[in-house]
């Protein structure tokens, strides 16, 4: 009886929860967690962003010299009219404005339009724009143009800083001029001459020497200095000789 009595007048026990300040420690704690697992994540995010960024920019650069060496690889000895009607042989150079013009083959027709397999094209600096010069290269819809031709400009890679040209020639010395000073290979006196000694139509026969190899050297703003190499045309592109008769 004694046990009973004891045992009914026992109080019920109330289930214990966290004090204040234990909920204030475990929110701290917490939180400091929070914040670290948040910044580890912000790096990771950031350094993802970066390697993007960076194989995207490997990749114009790889299409930028792989357009390149395909146009100058395909080069082809065949001179042309400008808009004015001015003869200019299958290889040429601007040194003023650093611009390289040349006549290339195997332009794809997959649509079968009635033009040429062959294309003229042409690369340069645009530098309008100072805060992001960009390498550009020039395409034309026909080989001889008429007066209101008008070229397609594509920008192939972005932000170059410098941009120079040289030349191999068949001597293996490097130039920094197309035609070398002192040479009449590229004039329109001695592309009509051999044009019409070959018994061709002036201007539009292979008269004209390339040469064996192009150099391109530029400076990028993300990878400063860069050198290209590449092989002109199939082999090198020498004077028409008269047809045998």
């Amino acid at each position: 009886m004694i046990t009973r009595h004891h045992q009914a007048h026992r109080q019920p026990r109330h289930p214990q929860g966290f004090t204040l300040l234990e909920l204030v420690v475990v929110i701290g704690v917490f939180s400091v967690f929070a914040a670290m697992a948040y910044g580890g994540l912000d790096k990771v995010m950031l350094a993802r962003t970066r390697i993007e960024q960076s194989l995207n920019r490997t990749s114009e650069y790889q299409r930028a010299y792989q357009r390149l060496r395909s146009d100058f690889e395909n080069a082809a000895p065949r001179g042309i009219r400008d808009n004015d009607g001015q003869l200019k042989a299958p290889f040429v150079y601007d040194g003023y404005a650093r611009r390289i013009e040349f006549t290339r083959g195997g332009w794809a027709n997959l649509l079968s339009l009635p033009r040429a397999s062959l294309q003229r094209v042409g690369y340069f600096l645009d530098d309008s724009k100072l805060e992001n010069k960009t390498l550009v290269r020039r395409t034309w819809p026909v080989l001889d143009r008429a007066p209101q031709t008008t070229p397609v400009d594509t920008v192939l890679l972005d932000h170059v800083e410098e941009m120079k040209w040289r030349f191999l020639d068949k001597n293996q010395a490097w130039q920094d001029a197309w035609p070398p000073p002192g040479s009449n290979l590229a004039t329109a006196a001695a592309i009509t001459q051999l044009a019409t000694a070959s018994g061709q139509v002036a201007g539009l026969a292979p008269v004209s020497e390339a040469p064996r190899a192009v150099e391109l050297s530029f400076r990028t703003r993300d990878w400063n200095d860069l050198k290209f190499l590449f092989k002109v045309g199939p082999d090198a592109l020498t004077p028409a000789q008269p047809p045998a008769t």
